[in-house]
């Protein structure tokens, strides 16, 4: 009598194609580290970016009332009026206009010998920027209508 011994191979191979679910769940939280670590530093990226435009167009602004300065021995004295409105200099009002900020954002406060230029913080930045007549730059957190 013959005996018959029965072997499947396909029962015994083991299936090891794809990943684990360990394998998937340490790739999820590795990723989920590195998210948590790329998100601040992309925030305070932008954050120095928006600053910087502000800061450019205060220098062109700063540039103008330091010529009007060299012109007639003081800065231009507008109780807090928009620098910017004025005749005396060569900005175009679309020339302040920018990604973040347009003509509005600015501000100026001048008389003598001392002047503040300044940006609103408007949605995007979290304190106002300005820049004084020592060419000193500085953040303000006060009310201010913007």
């Amino acid at each position: 009598m013959k005996s018959y011994t029965h072997t499947n191979h396909q029962s015994q191979k083991l299936c090891t194609s794809g990943f684990s679910l360990l394998e998937l769940m340490i790739v999820i939280v590795v990723i989920g580290v590195l998210a948590a670590v790329a998100v601040p530093i992309y925030s305070n990226s932008v954050e120095l970016a928006v600053r910087a435009e502000g800061e450019a167009t205060l220098g062109s602004i700063r540039t103008q009332v330091m010529a009007y300065y060299g012109e007639y021995g003081e800065v231009p004295n507008e109780a807090l009026g928009r620098v910017i409105d004025q005749d005396w200099h060569d900005i175009q009002p679309m020339e302040l206009d920018g990604h973040n900020f347009n003509r509005n954002s600015y501000y100026y406060q001048g008389g003598g010998s001392t002047y503040l230029i300044g940006v609103h913080r408007g949605e995007v930045m979290e304190l106002h920027r300005s820049l004084n007549q020592d060419g000193d730059y500085e953040d303000w957190d006060v009310n201010v209508d913007e």
